[in-house]
């Protein structure tokens, strides 16, 4: 999908109607208790209606409210491939994580920061709903804000809550407005939680720290985490960015042992080699650059938790560029399958998962 779908007030439903993952939203049951007015679909342009007749909606920018609708028709995309029945039950496991997936490949082309508000939102819709359940709400509430807006991702829990047909409307709205009090509480609702430095922000972010944390930023060095589907344009921006840094390339690792980048096996050797690299510029406080694709968080906090120790500084650039560009680039040596499930997997760099988070779209 090229270019937004939505404009607010003026959505071509023509063209939305005919998309490919609106159909399964149309054959998508939904557990009578909590959705009695029937399929996905039926669900989502009824969240979209109710989300246009809030009072708030309408005093937001037109970019405000064009996240929103967007977020409002994507929020449940993954439920068709997530509803399952149990004793007779209908629900919908990680509809919410596994949506946010197929919102980015949807929205693909479309401006990345607009994008990832749009995926948080997907991710998110259900947050003020059950944050309340969670084992610290307020650290809930702050790590969302630090993705987009809290206030937004209010509004669209409200416009859900609203768009059904269900005896537990009343509560579900209850609980969205206790979330609404909390984040005002912590002075995270129409505005990021505030840090004290980068530093601080990371470290509340990977451990037990109590917010807000204030900590004096002590790194002596630079561990420079590239990121992204093969093709995106690491060697080419490592070159013009960062040459005067050494690298561990996972790329140039396997070619010295001649291992194919399909060879299962041969990836331990490849890793092993690479993190002895690594730490032994870390023990010479040596800044580097790490090019690998790095497409998952657990990937990514793997390294981390390995470097950790000898308290880098670490900087992630995420590198993307179109789909045709990706296929086009490594056409010739990983198949197109392979690429695509690159693209499932990834898990976007998060702000505060590195005391710098970029986001460079080529």
């Amino acid at each position: 999908m090229n270019g937004q779908i939505f404009k607010p007030q003026a959505a071509n439903w023509a063209l939305i109607e005919s998309l490919d993952w609106v159909e399964p939203l149309r054959n998508c049951p939904q557990e009578p208790e909590h959705h009695a007015e029937g399929d996905v679909w039926t669900h989502t342009r009824m969240v979209i209606d109710a989300l246009l007749g809030l009072p708030e909606f309408q005093t937001l920018s037109e970019r405000e409210q064009s996240l929103l609708l967007h977020a409002a028709l994507l929020h449940d995309v993954a439920k068709p491939q997530c509803t399952i029945v149990e004793d007779g039950k209908i629900s919908s496991p990680r509809h919410a994580k596994i949506g946010e997936k197929v919102a980015r490949e949807i929205l693909w082309d479309v401006e990345i920061g607009f994008r990832e508000e749009v995926c948080a939102l997907v991710r998110q819709h259900g947050l003020p709903l059950w944050i309340m359940e969670k084992a610290d709400p307020v650290r809930a509430a702050i790590l969302a804000s630090w993705r987009v807006r809290n206030e937004l991702t209010y509004l669209l829990a409200k416009a859900d809550v609203l768009g059904r047909i269900s005896a537990t409307r009343d509560e579900l709205a209850y609980r969205a407005d206790l979330f609404r009090e909390l984040c005002l509480e912590n002075e995270c609702f129409t505005q990021e939680a505030i840090w004290f430095n980068e530093h601080s922000r990371y470290r509340y972010v990977w451990s037990e720290e109590t917010y807000p944390v204030e900590l004096f930023d002590d790194t002596a060095f630079e561990v420079v985490v590239l990121a992204g589907v093969a093709g995106s344009g690491k060697d080419t921006y490592y070159a013009k960015h960062y040459p005067h840094l050494p690298m561990v390339s996972l790329d140039q690792i396997r070619k010295e042992l001649k291992i194919r980048s399909d060879d299962r096996e041969g990836q331990g050797k490849v890793a092993q080699l690479a993190y002895e690299r690594a730490k032994a510029f870390c023990r010479r406080k040596q800044s580097f650059v790490w090019n690998s694709t790095n497409l998952t968080q657990e990937l990514r906090n793997r390294l981390f938790n390995a470097l950790r120790v000898y308290d880098p500084r670490f900087t992630i650039v995420y590198l993307e560029t179109s789909q045709a560009n990706i296929f086009s680039r490594r056409k010739e040596d990983i198949k197109h399958s392979i690429l695509e499930r690159m693209i499932g997997q990834l898990d976007i760099p998060l702000v505060g998962e590195g005391h710098e988070v970029k986001w460079v779209r080529g």
